[in-house]
C-alpha cells in the first residue's frame, strides 16, 4: 500500500507506521528510522516533508519583488513558532546523517528546498538570518579568521553549494522530473516552476566571485582545524525549553587534507564549466596530490571525490597520471588528437585485447577517408588500406556483420592489398583462441568461393601459419583455385538461341485492374481520372472503388447521398473527385481543390435530369462543399482578400444560411454551417446575423458578437452592451453549466435563456476564425474583463479597449478555471498579431498578460513593439493616449525582476511626474546587480533628469565609484550647457534621448 507516513488520516495505516508528530515527541525514532537498510520514506523525503510540514508560514519564501508596490520585500524576520524549529532542526539532522553529502542533496531536493536548508543552517550556526545568495559585506571579513568551528563549517558549504548549484544546472541534459513539494501560502501540493529556478540561478551567478574568494581564502589558511555537523550535534526542543541549544562539541574533526581535497576539486570543476583551464588545472593537481595520501582502507569523512572522476579531471586538465596505464580508447583518442600518430600499434593491439568500441574504429575509418578525399591532411599513402584491414579482422573475430567494401578495396589495390590483408591477419593469429581460428577460417572459405581475388588463393596455401587453419578438403578448395584462373562456362550460357519458341505476353486483367487504380490514386487531374474511370467501369474489380485508398474518407452526409446513388461511373466519378479534394485541402492546394469541385458540379450538371432528386442533392452538397473550400482559402491567404471573389461568397453563404430556414428538407452540414456563419462575421455582415433566428446554437454566439460590434460603430462604445455575449462566455467557462441554464432560464429578463450547452463548443471553434479587426477587438475585450474580474487583483489587471462596458462581477467567481481563459486569451491575441501586428493595442494587452504571468522579458517586448508602433518606430513622441504611465510603471517593475537596475532608473523619467524615490532606489540596487542585464555606462547618456543625475553623483562618491561618477558628472555637464535653451528645445533634446533609449531597449528585447 502506498502510504504517505508523514499525513494521518489519508489512509488506513499500519500500526509500525511513525507519524510526522512522533519524531518531535521522541527524537530517538528519527536514527532508528534512518538506520533501516530501506528507509520509507526515504531522508531526502524527510527533509522535503518536515520543510512543508506548515503551509502557513511565510519563512522560506524567497525575496521578491512586489509588482504592486514599488518596493522589494525581504523574507520575514519574525521570530519562528516552537514548532517550527523543531521541524527544522530534525531537517539539520536528517541531513547531518547524510554526511552533507552534496551529491545525494542536489539531486534529491527541489533547488528552493536546498537554498531552505542552508538558510536554516546559518540560523542555527551563526543565529542569523540571511537572505541567499548574500553579498560579500553581509558576513564580515575578519569571521573567517576568528570563526567558530560550527559556523566555518556552514560557510564553507553554502561556498561550496553556490557554485555546485551552477555546475547541476548547468550540466543538465534535460528537465529534471518535478517533485511535488507544498509551496508556502497555498492550499495543495505544487511542482517548482522552472522559472523560480532559473531566477535563484541567475542571483547566483552574480555572486560567483565572492564564493570563488571566500573557498580560496579558507585553502590559504594554515591554521584551522576543520569539523563537520554531526547527527549528535543538534538537540532538540523539549516542551520546557525556550531557547536553541545545540551541543557543538559532538562536532567531528576532519583530516585538513581531506577537507581542501574537496574545495579544491570543486573549484576545478567549477573553472572547468567555465573553460578557465589554467585555474583548473591547478586546483585538479593540488586535489590529486592531497587525494594519494589517503589510505585506501579508512573511510573519508568529508570529501566524496570519486577517483574516476578525479582521474578524468586530470586528463581533462593535462594533469599527468604516472600510476595509472592508459586504456586503448584513450591512446586512440591521443594519437587523433596527435594526427594519428602510432594509430596502427593502437588497432593491431585491439584486435588482440578488443576493447576500443568498434564505432570508434568506424568512425575513425571514416575521419581519415573524408580528410584523404578532402585533403584536409597528407598521411602514409597506404594508412586508409591499412586502417580497413585492420577493422575488417576485428569484425571477423567478433562475428559482426561486415558493412563496407573492404574486399572491393583490396582487389583495387591488387598485390600490395593482398599483402595488407595478410599483415593485418598474421598480427591476431599468434594469440588467437580455437574459435578466432575458426572465424578466420570461415572468412576466408568465404572469400575463395564468392571473391575473385587474383593470388589469394596462392598466398593462402604458400602461408604455413594459413594454411594450417585448414583441413585435406577445404585445402582441396584452395587448390582448386589455384590450378584453374578462370571459369569455363558452358555453351548454352554462352548464345542466345536455346531452342525454345517465343510466347507473346499476355497481361493479366487483375494486373492491368490494379495499375489503373494506381494510376487512379497518383492523378489529380480530373480529365485523366474521368477516362480513368471510363476505363476501369467495364473491368471486373475484386473491391470497390473507394476501398482502393484508406485515405479516401467524405463526412457522412456527403457519403450517405453518394452511395445512394446508382452503382456506376457517376457514383464513382463522385466519390473519387470528393475524396481527391479533401485531400488537395489538407496539404494547402484550394485552387486544385476547388477545380476539382467544379468539375463535379458540372459533370452532375449534365446528368440532373437522367439521375432524379439524389443528382439534385448531391449537387446541391457539391455547391456548399466548394463554398466551404474557397472560405478556407479565404481565412487561409487573410488579410490580403483580394483574391477571392468575396462578394459572390457572401451571397452564398447567405443563401446557405437561408436553406436553414427554408422548409426543404435537404441543408447543409454543420461544418458549413459554422464556416459561412463566421465567414459573414468576418465580412462585417452583422445586420444579417443578429436577424437569424436563435435556434441553432452556432450562430447565436456570432449573433451576440455581432450586436456588440453594431453598438461600438453606432454608439462609438458609449453605452454598455447586451448581456448575451457575456452570459454565453460564462457559460461556456462556467463550473456547471446545467445550473448556470437554470439561472439563465430563471430570470426572464436576460438573453441567456435559449442558450444551450452546444454553446461552449462553438465559441471555441468560432474564436480560432475570427479575422475581422472590431470583432477580434470585443472578442479581446470580453475575455479580459473575464478574466480580470475573476482575478479581482486591480494591479494585476488587463488593460484594452471597450473594458468598461462589459459587467463587474460573476456570480461564484471562484469556480471557473481562470488559467483556461488566459490559455484562450493568450492564443487569441497571437492569431491576432499574426494578421495585425502593428496593432497598439493588442500589443500593450500582449505585454500586460506576459506581465501578470511573469514572464518578464517577453512583456517588455511586446511594451517595446507598441511603443514603435505608437511613435512610428521612436521618430515622434508617443502619444500618452496610447502608451500611459500604468505601462512605464509596468516596463519599471520587469527591469527590476530582470535585474536591469539602471534600465528602469531611465524609465522612471518616462513618467508624467517623475518618481523620484522609485528612481533612487533603483539606482541603490544596481550594485547588488554586478552581472545584471543591462550596461550601465551605456544607459547614463540617456538620463535627462539632473536630479537622478546628482544622486547618481552622491552614490558613487559614497561607494567610491570613481569612473561612473565622472561619468555622470560629464552628463551633467552637458545638460547644464543646454540649460539656457528655451522649453522647446530642452524638451526636444529628452525626446531625442528617450528615443535613443527605446532603440536600445528594442535591440535588446525585440530584435
Amino acid at each position: 500500500m502506498d502510504v504517505d507516513l508523514l499525513r494521518p488520516g489519508t489512509v488506513p495505516i499500519s500500526p509500525d507506521t511513525i507519524l510526522w508528530f512522533e519524531f518531535l515527541l521522541n527524537p530517538s525514532l528519527l536514527q532508528k528510522h534512518l538506520s533501516k537498510p530501506f528507509p520509507d520514506p526515504s531522508p531526502t523525503d524527510l527533509i522535503i516533508k518536515f520543510m512543508t510540514i506548515n503551509s502557513d508560514q511565510k519563512e522560506t519564501e524567497p525575496k521578491a519583488i512586489d509588482t504592486e508596490l514599488n518596493d522589494i520585500k525581504s523574507n520575514g524576520t519574525a521570530k519562528w513558532c516552537h514548532k517550527n524549529l523543531a521541524l527544522k532542526i530534525l531537517s539539520l539532522k536528517v541531513a547531518a546523517y547524510l554526511k552533507w553529502d552534496l551529491d545525494i542533496l542536489e539531486k534529491k531536493l527541489p533547488l528552493p528546498i536546498q537554498l531552505t536548508l542552508l538558510q536554516d543552517l546559518f540560523y542555527i550556526t551563526a543565529d542569523m538570518m540571511v537572505e541567499i545568495p548574500f553579498q560579500r559585506d553581509t558576513i564580515p571579513e575578519f569571521f573567517i579568521e576568528t570563526t567558530s568551528d560550527q559556523f566555518l563549517f556552514t560557510l564553507v558549504l553554502y561556498h561550496r553549494w553556490h557554485l555546485r548549484a551552477i555546475i547541476y544546472r548547468a550540466l543538465s541534459n534535460k528537465q529534471p522530473k518535478q517533485q511535488l513539494l507544498h509551496i508556502p501560502g497555498t492550499q495543495e501540493s505544487t511542482y517548482v516552476p522552472p522559472g523560480i529556478v532559473d531566477d535563484i540561478i541567475r542571483k547566483l551567478e552574480a555572486y560567483v566571485p565572492n564564493s570563488i574568494s571566500a573557498l580560496n581564502a579558507i585553502l590559504h589558511m594554515s591554521d584551522i582545524k576543520p569539523k563537520i555537523l554531526s547527527f549528535d550535534t543538534f538537540q532538540m526542543l523539549t516542551e520546557d525549553s525556550m531557547e536553541i541549544k545545540q551541543n557543538w562539541e559532538n562536532m567531528c574533526l576532519v583530516n585538513i587534507d581531506e577537507f581542501k581535497c574537496q574545495i579544491h576539486y570543486d573549484l576545478a570543476m567549477f573553472h572547468l564549466l567555465r573553460e578557465e583551464y589554467q585555474e583548473a588545472k591547478h586546483h585538479i593537481k593540488r586535489a590529486k596530490e592531497l587525494y594519494s595520501n589517503f589510505n585506501p582502507a579508512e573511510k573519508l569523512v568529508y570529501c566524496k571525490v570519486q577517483k574516476e572522476f578525479l582521474d578524468g579531471c586530470c586528463l581533462a586538465c593535462e594533469v599527468p597520471l604516472e600510476e595509472i596505464k592508459p586504456s586503448l580508447a584513450q591512446r586512440l583518442q591521443s594519437s587523433i588528437k596527435d594526427q594519428y600518430t602510432n594509430i596502427l600499434q593502437i588497432l593491431q593491439a585491439d584486435n588482440v585485447f578488443r576493447e576500443i568500441p568498434q564505432v570508434y574504429r568506424d568512425n575513425l575509418e571514416l575521419d581519415v577517408q573524408g580528410g584523404l578525399v578532402n585533403r584536409k591532411f597528407v598521411v602514409a599513402r597506404d594508412l586508409l588500406l591499412q586502417i580497413q584491414s585492420l577493422n575488417l579482422v576485428r569484425k571477423i573475430l567478433d562475428n559482426s556483420i561486415i558493412l563496407g567494401d573492404y574486399i572491393t578495396e583490396i582487389k583495387a589495390a591488387g598485390t600490395k592489398g593482398l599483402d595488407v590483408l595478410f599483415w593485418a591477419l598474421d598480427n591476431v593469429l599468434e594469440n588467437a583462441t580455437v574459435a578466432d581460428k575458426k572465424q578466420i577460417s570461415r572468412y576466408l572459405l568465404y572469400l575463395i568461393n564468392t571473391a575473385d581475388v587474383e593470388g589469394f588463393a596462392s598466398k593462402v596455401l604458400n602461408n604455413p601459419s594459413f594454411s594450417s587453419l585448414f583441413d585435406e578438403t577445404e585445402l582441396a578448395v584452395f587448390q582448386q583455385a589455384v590450378t584453374s584462373n578462370e571459369i569455363a562456362l558452358p555453351n548454352l550460357l554462352l548464345q542466345n538461341d536455346w531452342g525454345i519458341p517465343s510466347v507473346p505476353y499476355i497481361q493479366n486483367t487483375r494486373i492491368e485492374v490494379f495499375e489503373l487504380e494506381q494510376k487512379l490514386v497518383e492523378s489529380y487531374d480530373c480529365h485523366m481520372i474521368r477516362e480513368t474511370l471510363i476505363h476501369l467501369d467495364g473491368k471486373k474489380r475484386m473491391k470497390p472503388l473507394w476501398h482502393v485508398n484508406s485515405c479516401w474518407e467524405l463526412p457522412i452526409p456527403l457519403q450517405s447521398v453518394v452511395m445512394s446513388l446508382p452503382r456506376g461511373f457517376i457514383q464513382d466519378y463522385s466519390y473519387v473527385l470528393l475524396a481527391k479534394s479533401r485531400e488537395l485541402v489538407t496539404s494547402k492546394n484550394f485552387d486544385g481543390a476547388i477545380e476539382l469541385l467544379k468539375a463535379l458540379d458540372k459533370e452532375l450538371q449534365e446528368n440532373v435530369k437522367n439521375g432524379g432528386s439524389l443528382v439534385f442533392k448531391l449537387c446541391k452538397l457539391v455547391n456548399w462543399e466548394c463554398l466551404l473550400v474557397e472560405i478556407w482559402k479565404c481565412f487561409n491567404v487573410w488579410p490580403a482578400t483580394n483574391v477571392c471573389d468575396m462578394q459572390s461568397m457572401v451571397a452564398r453563404s447567405k443563401q446557405c444560411l437561408g436553406a436553414l430556414e427554408a422548409s426543404d428538407q435537404l441543408i447543409p452540414r454543420q461544418e458549413i454551417i459554422e464556416y459561412c456563419t463566421v465567414f459573414l462575421l468576418n465580412m462585417a455582415e452583422w445586420d444579417y446575423l443578429t436577424s437569424l433566428e436563435k435556434r441553432w446554437s452556432y450562430t447565436e454566439f456570432a449573433a451576440a458578437i455581432s450586436s456588440v460590434c453594431q453598438d461600438i460603430v453606432k454608439y462609438k462604445g458609449t453605452r454598455k452592451f447586451s448581456r448575451d455575449a457575456w452570459d454565453m462566455i460564462l457559460v461556456a467557462f462556467g463550473p456547471n453549466r446545467d445550473q448556470q441554464q437554470k439561472r439563465s432560464s430563471s430570470n426572464s429578463g436576460s438573453s441567456g435563456s435559449g442558450v444551450s450547452r452546444d454553446i461552449a463548443a462553438s465559441i471555441a471553434v468560432t474564436l480560432t476564425r475570427l479575422r475581422e479587426p472590431m470583432v477580434l477587438t470585443v472578442v479581446i475585450s470580453l475575455l479580459a474583463r473575464l478574466r480580470n474580474v475573476l482575478r479581482d487583483e486591480s494591479s494585476l489587471e488587463l488593460h484594452t479597449q471597450y473594458l468598461s462596458l462589459w459587467p463587474a462581477g460573476v456570480p461564484n467567481a471562484n469556480s471557473y478555471n481562470i488559467r483556461y481563459i488566459g490559455e484562450l486569451l493568450f492564443q487569441l491575441l497571437t492569431q491576432a498579431l499574426k494578421y495585425y501586428p502593428c496593432n497598439v493595442p493588442w500589443l500593450r494587452i500582449m505585454g500586460d498578460l506576459n506581465f501578470v504571468l511573469s514572464y518578464y522579458e517577453s512583456a517588455m517586448k511586446y511594451y517595446l513593439e507598441a511603443i514603435m508602433v505608437a511613435s512610428d518606430l521612436f521618430s515622434q513622441p508617443t502619444p500618452r493616449t496610447q502608451i500611459d504611465d500604468l505601462v512605464y510603471r509596468r516596463m519599471i517593475k520587469c527591469c527590476a525582476h530582470l535585474q536591469c537596475y539602471t534600465q528602469a532608473v531611465v524609465l522612471c523619467q518616462f513618467l508624467e511626474e517623475v518618481d523620484y524615490t522609485l528612481a533612487f532606489k533603483m539606482a541603490g540596487s544596481d550594485q547588488k546587480s554586478c552581472a545584471a542585464a543591462d550596461a550601465m555606462d551605456a544607459y547614463y547618456h540617456c538620463i535627462w533628469d539632473t536630479t537622478i543625475l546628482e544622486y547618481l553623483i552622491y552614490l558613487h562618491t559614497k561607494r567610491g565609484e570613481h569612473h561612473r561618477k565622472q561619468l555622470a558628472i560629464k552628463v551633467i555637464g552637458l545638460l547644464e550647457l543646454n540649460s539656457n535653451n528655451n522649453e522647446e528645445i530642452q524638451r526636444e533634446a529628452a525626446n531625442i534621448r528617450k528615443a535613443k533609449f527605446l532603440r536600445a531597449l528594442a535591440k535588446q528585447y525585440v530584435y
